[in-house]
């Protein structure tokens, strides 16, 4: 009861630090520290204003282990995958119990005040990414038109559109979904390869790319898990413009 009463105390006579985008509980002392190195200021300074209890919750990938699917340890999946159309793929964070409640609060719940947020986590690959390479365009692995209405947005659009914004790569609409597939969740990894078949196609009267070939391509999505949706998309780019080098920026890693 002490301490409730010291919080309200605080609430009232102490500095006001402005509130935690995630939790919405008042910052008490200032910004959290940031752990990993983002140059860019904007996504610096949304990741800067979480509490300490939120900022501690992200399970940074800072360093990949597997150099193809950026995961953290030793990968199964990619020593097994024989037709890899993809160069390799970086992500922000593990899919922890944590960034699986804040991307449904985001993703089905609209609590968009946790998207700033979350294309901050995401710019940590994506500015490793763009400041290594030259890319000619940013895409978002698109939704199937069920779920788009359902939902309302395309949380990886969404969010790759903040990446363009910051960096200053052109966003192209280059993927459009042509089949609707089951809730990747509920299957297993082989099922999961052949459910990504032929769901995807490119749409070059969409993308304003008509006579010109991209040379390198950021794929942007929410989540990695055995690959086969960023595989599939990668291969339909590439049947569509051959020469075309296709990489990936996730927010996580399951």
């Amino acid at each position: 009861m002490k301490i409730e009463w010291l919080e309200r105390i605080y609430r009232l006579f102490g500095p006001d630090n402005g509130c935690c985008p995630v939790c919405e509980r008042q910052l008490r002392n200032g910004s959290a520290a940031l752990p990993v190195s983002i140059r860019h200021e904007t996504p610096r300074t949304i990741l800067s204003s979480l509490c300490g209890e939120c900022a501690g919750r992200i399970p940074w990938i800072d360093e990949a282990a597997c150099l193809v699917c950026g995961r953290p340890e030793r990968c199964g999946d990619c020593l097994r995958r024989t037709n890899r159309h993809f160069r390799c793929c970086r992500e922000a964070v593990r899919y922890d119990p944590a960034m699986r409640h804040w991307l449904a609060q985001y993703k089905y719940r609209g609590l968009e005040r946790l998207e700033p947020v979350l294309a901050a986590m995401l710019a940590m690959p994506a500015e490793r990414m763009i400041g290594r390479l030259a890319f000619d365009a940013v895409t978002a692995v698109p939704l199937a038109e069920e779920r788009l209405l359902e939902r309302g947005f395309n949380q990886a659009e969404r969010l790759a559109a903040r990446i363009c914004d910051w960096y200053r790569v052109p966003y192209v609409p280059l993927l459009r979904r042509i089949r609707h597939t089951s809730k990747m969740s509920f299957i297993g990894r082989g099922g999961r390869l052949e459910n990504m078949k032929g769901s995807f196609a490119v749409d070059v009267s969409l993308s304003g790319l008509e006579g010109r070939e991209p040379k390198r391509v950021l794929l942007v999505d929410d989540i990695y898990t055995t690959g086969s949706t960023m595989n599939e998309c990668a291969y339909v780019i590439r049947r569509s413009f051959p020469a075309c080098e296709v990489y990936g920026v996730l927010l996580a890693r399951s």
